[in-house]
């Protein structure tokens, strides 16, 4: 955690001992949504999935012109990767019952100025039926090169 930086300031939970009896890392990615293994996970450090992150040159080489947004919290890091998204010119989608934040009406008032300058603000159902509408494979990564 040395290069944490501005979290450590900021988040004064970072000290705190864990409230319930469990070995999992808070940073852990719950088995519920686990990547399987043709997922791509990226770590990131800061608010945004782009700063710092090799996420646009990723989407880049897959050729993605849209982005669907999802994650927490809907004020913080969620709105960070929104604007980064939208400024590099990718289309953007955000899930409304895919984010929350830590009060509903920050949750709604960013979820409103979000819809008003950056994002298409859509239901969890229109995103799975759009992708129901996709071609099989059409997200599968390209082969890379055996070590």
């Amino acid at each position: 955690m040395w290069d944490s930086g501005g979290w450590s300031r900021k988040n004064t939970r970072s000290g705190e001992a864990p409230k319930t009896a469990s070995n999992r890392n808070g940073y852990d990615i719950v088995d519920e949504i686990a990547p399987s293994a043709k997922d791509l996970v990226i770590y990131k450090q800061k608010p945004s999935g782009f700063f710092g992150t090799p996420m646009t040159g990723y989407l880049t080489q897959l050729q993605c012109d849209s982005v669907i947004v999802t994650g927490t919290t809907t004020s913080g890091c969620v709105r960070a990767t929104v604007v980064d998204a939208f400024s590099y010119n990718y289309r953007v989608a955000m899930v409304e019952e895919g984010c929350f934040d830590r009060s509903q009406a920050s949750h709604a008032m960013t979820l409103c100025d979000l819809g008003a300058k950056y994002a298409d603000i859509v239901k969890a159902d229109e995103v799975q039926a759009y992708f129901d509408t996709l071609e099989t494979g059409m997200f599968d990564l390209p082969r890379g090169i055996p070590a």
